[in-house]
């Protein structure tokens, strides 16, 4: 069962790695990592994604996803449009109550010790032998998930922004977000945290499967796009990321959105106007 109004998609698929720019649901959408490693963006505040976890937005919060390297992935969605809970609003009431771009994500020891994953099996169940039962049994199971997810948010008290996996992790992460945007190196990180490059390069890989060197151009290009969505001319806002000049800053947007810096911009315009003759 899947449309715009009333309806529920369900969908457990494996592909090939893609970039996918910034956009919008009109659904309330989960999203369980199955395999690899997703850089996900929700509002400008970035999550790392790995085999287990859980990612949730709701129709308001624009988000986008890329890949710190190229390979396969596995991962299964439900989206759940607002009408086909209309009858229990507290559930809504709940959905809407998170804050925009924050607690998106639910690492996957919490997601396993909730059962959230043996939910996502259940569904994945139903819709695949699929009966006269199939839409009310994906409801109950939709009742059972957020009903997890409010009893995650109430006892596990997890962080607004969860990128990282230890402390150190997460330290790297707090430095590159408050630095990115000059020109910073492995040595300056590694100073800065009182260890050897080679150790945090190591750690940071084994921990989130990318690089270093990805992870801050993936933060400076996530930094452009909000740039380029203000308004802000492409020629000059390569410095304001971080880029010390225009040729790097394009190959590694190219890259991480899977198209130009002024396609990105040409698409984000036609979408704007759109939206704004839709209204």
């Amino acid at each position: 069962m899947g449309n715009d109004e009333d309806g529920y998609i369900y969908s457990f698929n494996t592909s090939r790695s893609y970039n996918f720019s910034s956009h919008l649901h009109a659904c309330y959408e989960f999203i369980h990592i199955v395999r690899g490693n997703i850089m996900y963006t929700v509002e400008g505040n970035d999550y790392m994604l790995k085999d287990g976890d859980l990612i949730m937005t709701k129709p308001v919060e624009l988000h986008s996803f890329s890949f710190p390297k190229e390979g396969e992935y596995q991962r299964e969605f439900l989206h759940i449009y607002p009408g086909f809970i209309k009858d229990i609003p507290e559930l809504a009431r709940f959905l809407e109550a998170r804050e925009a771009g924050q607690y998106n994500k639910i690492p996957a020891e919490i997601v396993q010790k909730y059962g959230i994953d043996e939910i996502f099996r259940g569904i994945e169940k139903v819709c695949t032998d699929k009966t006269p039962e199939t839409d009310v049994l994906v409801l109950s199971y939709s009742i059972q998930l957020i009903a997890k997810l409010r009893q995650v948010m109430r006892s596990e008290k997890p962080e607004k922004n969860m990128t990282g996996n230890n402390k150190k992790t997460e330290a790297i992460h707090d430095y590159i977000d408050s630095n990115f945007k000059r020109s910073i190196s492995l040595d300056d990180i590694a100073a800065a945290l009182y260890a050897s490059p080679s150790y945090l390069s190591r750690m940071f890989r084994r921990e989130t499967g990318m690089t270093i060197k990805s992870y801050l151009n993936m933060r400076r290009v996530t930094h452009a796009k909000s740039l380029i969505m203000q308004g802000q001319p492409i020629s000059r806002l390569f410095y304001e990321c971080g880029f010390n000049d225009y040729s790097t800053f394009y190959r590694a947007f190219t890259k991480y959105v899977g198209m130009t810096p002024h396609s990105f911009k040409s698409t984000h315009n036609k979408k704007e106007k759109s939206g704004t003759q839709k209204k």
